[in-house]
């Protein structure tokens, strides 16, 4: 499904509540192990924490250009927000009730739990 006004596709919702219960199974592992962390013992292992490690820094490297590239874009687009404006005074903002009603739903879901 397309946006109606950027025609861009709509981002997919995450589920929030899943990644924190494999974080907690994640940590009540950890838990039931002792917390210990053992060496890696062969040069196959120190491979692959190697590799990890590297992983990781590019991870990071990836992190912090696209934090530059956001800084440097304004918070917003002044032209968009004063489309929208002018579509809503005109009666011509595309408005999906059901969507709406679909996202109160959710909203009331995540406030009850």
């Amino acid at each position: 499904m397309t946006d109606p006004i950027s025609n861009r596709p709509r981002p997919v919702p995450v589920d929030n509540f899943a990644r924190k219960g494999a974080e907690k199974a994640a940590a009540k592992a950890n838990a039931v192990a002792g917390g210990v962390v053992t060496a890696p013992t062969s040069d196959s292992e120190v491979a692959v924490s190697k590799s990890s490690v590297m992983d990781q820094s590019a991870e990071v490297a990836g992190f912090k250009k696209i934090t530059e590239r956001l800084k440097k874009e304004p918070d917003f687009d002044r032209s968009k927000v004063d489309s929208i404006k002018q579509a809503i005074q005109n009666g011509q903002y595309p408005l999906n009730p059901r969507r709406i009603a679909e996202s109160f739903v959710a909203l009331e879901n995540l406030i009850s739990n």
